[in-house]
């Protein structure tokens, strides 16, 4: 009997140790699945959570950003619109364009372009820091100022990196007499085909400058026909006219070539013309701005200190 006694208990012994060992590794097991379940998984897909952020997308990670995310929660390579602050890269600007011109004399020259236009002009000897603007200045009746121009303009072409011309009517007296048509042409052609080639210019900063006959030139004839094919704008100072070709601007001259009229309260010879072509160059949708309050007679004001305070605003993008 004790043999059995004794087996019995050695049996018994046994499947309890048994028991105890299933008991144990069944609670081990436990604890490492709890374990793996409340370790983060950063491969994990997550739904929007609780706050106030404004993703849409379906893997947005909650918070207060405004990015909307299509895809994982790092966003990856997935498409993803720009938070608030516009997004990119904030040092990148773009590129001037130029003429890139091949190189022309520097210094003060009096020349003749190819259309046989006479011109003076003032081109600083050092190298430019970034493309330089243009000014293109045209006289009054019987030359007024055509040779004086390049010294009146000098402080506003130094503050605002232009190169300076001062060009001779065909006629050698007034841009508002003979073939306007012509004169046009040939004012074009000398900026497209003598300056532009031979001097690196900024493309959207060409600027005319009209005095009396010059102005109502400018506004007569050359705009109507040419302001399309610039970028910058045009002074016309005690001087306008309003346009003798057809003048319907696209939306591309409206915004990128502006006006400034000029005259004083005393001038006697273009106050009415001054007045039709505003009204002709507002109706056309043109950006201009004006200024008929200054008293004095005719030109009696400082035609480069209302090129100073206005191209800034004329030539703003």
């Amino acid at each position: 009997m004790t043999p059995r006694c004794c087996e019995a208990a050695r049996v018994l012994h046994t499947e309890g140790v048994r028991h105890l060992i299933l008991v144990v590794l069944a609670f081990a097991s436990a604890g490492v699945l709890l374990a793996c379940s409340a370790e983060p998984d950063a491969g994990i897909t997550r739904k929007n959570g609780p706050g106030n952020g404004t993703g849409t997308g379906e893997n947005a990670d909650p918070g207060d950003g405004t990015g909307v995310a299509t895809g994982g929660a790092d966003g990856g390579a997935n498409n993803q619109t720009p938070a608030a602050d516009g997004g990119g890269d904030a040092s990148t600007t773009p590129a001037t364009k130029s003429s890139k011109g091949t190189g022309g004399p520097t210094g003060q020259n009096e020349l003749k372009s190819t259309g046989g236009l006479s011109y003076i002009i003032n081109v600083p000897a050092t190298a430019p820091a970034a493309p330089r603007g243009l000014l293109v200045l045209l006289h009054g009746s019987t030359a007024s100022n055509y040779r004086q121009f390049i010294t009146i303009m000098a402080n506003v072409a130094t503050a605002q990196n232009l190169i300076r011309v001062s060009v001779l009517a065909p006629n050698g007296q007034g841009w508002n007499e003979g073939n306007q048509t012509s004169a046009a042409t040939l004012l074009h052609d000398l900026v497209q085909k003598d300056l532009l080639p031979k001097y690196d210019i900024d493309l959207e900063r060409i600027v005319f400058s009209g005095q009396s006959s010059g102005g109502g030139f400018l506004s007569s004839h050359f705009l109507p026909l040419h302001a399309k094919d610039y970028r910058g704008g045009a002074f016309m100072q005690c001087g306008a006219a309003p346009p003798v070709p057809a003048f319907a601007p696209d939306v591309a001259t409206k915004q990128g070539f502006r006006l400034h009229f000029e005259i004083t309260t005393g001038d006697t010879i273009w106050p009415t013309s001054y007045k039709n072509a505003v009204t002709a160059y507002t109706g056309a949708g043109m950006t201009l701005t004006k200024d008929d309050t200054k008293p004095g007679g005719h030109c009696a004001f400082d035609q480069q200190a209302v090129i100073q305070a206005r191209l800034a605003t004329m030539l703003a993008k």
